[in-house]
């Protein structure tokens, strides 16, 4: 017979499913994400737009996200902050290559084996940008870093696969899983409950 754990955490059922409810992304991972959502509508809001109807103020939104410097290293600018994980942010197609590159180079070569987890947010998906990369993100993968591609629109988001468990096709994506904030959220440092 086993003896009784009286230090057992007690969850109510309304919590456990607020939980299941929750992405499993750290805060400041969705709080980016919203940031850039806010962001691009403000873009798209003729009321708000001065002059030219598509220009984008990446200065203001990188200035806004200036915060995550406390938790991440935020790729592109001076490099600095946390060392466990970086960020690059893309938010123009012709950059994804470049994006893509710098985040493969910061932990293969400037990250002296700190960086165990790459956040690349996103606005579009550019499948030949990536895929030019998958030999790298899958030794890379092997040595214990974990890559996240976050696609946003202004309406939602999700997280594309850069590779998975099941190889079924270019990138392993059979799951069913996708959706305005993702379901199945990375594990790890403040991730999933």
């Amino acid at each position: 017979m086993t003896e009784k754990n009286d230090n057992l955490e007690r969850w109510t059922v309304s919590e456990v499913l607020e939980a299941m409810s929750k992405p499993g992304y750290p805060e400041y991972i969705v709080k980016a994400v919203e940031q850039i959502q806010l962001w691009m509508k403000e873009g798209l809001d003729p009321s708000v737009q001065s002059g030219d109807p598509f220009h984008a103020d990446y200065d203001r939104l990188y200035y806004q996200l200036d915060w995550l410097r406390n938790h991440v290293t935020f790729l592109g600018e001076d490099g600095q902050g946390a060392p466990s994980e970086a960020i690059v942010v893309s938010l123009d197609p012709g950059d994804q290559d470049e994006a893509m590159r710098m985040a493969v180079d910061h932990v293969a070569i400037f990250s002296d084996g700190e960086c165990n987890r790459v956040w690349i947010l996103s606005d579009s998906w550019l499948p030949g940008e990536i895929f030019r990369y998958r030999r790298h993100l899958e030794i890379l993968k092997a040595r214990g870093v974990a890559f996240h591609f976050l696609l946003i629109t202004p309406e939602g988001w999700t997280e594309i696969p850069l590779y998975g468990e099941n190889q079924g096709g270019p990138l392993g994506w059979q799951r069913g899983a996708t959706g305005v904030t993702g379901n199945e959220g990375p594990k790890g440092k403040e991730g999933n409950k």
